[in-house]
């Protein structure tokens, strides 16, 4: 099952506090464990917040735009995010 992963963080703080995109890349051991095949990791760094622009409907997150435009190309069973106790199925 192909799933991707996206991580971020959005303050330096964050970031010092154990929530670093080093840290968050763990999410490569939880696919692993659930025989998911993670095929790539999208991510952003020190955005805080969203930006949303309703009327052209883009989010100001590079990583994330890039993910969605992703999603529509090719066949994604599940987004990975640090909480990986939830999961929602696309």
């Amino acid at each position: 099952m192909n799933v991707v992963g996206y991580i971020r963080v959005s303050t330096q703080g964050q970031a010092r506090d154990g929530y670093s995109l080093k840290y968050q890349e763990e999410i490569k051991v939880h696919c692993k464990k659930q025989g998911w095949n993670l095929i790539y990791i999208f991510r952003d760094e020190g955005i805080r917040g969203v930006k949303l622009n309703e009327e052209a409907l883009e989010i100001d997150r590079v990583g994330l735009q890039e993910m969605l435009a992703h999603l529509s190309s090719v066949q994604i069973y599940y987004v990975v995010v640090l909480n990986t106790s939830v999961c929602y199925r696309l």
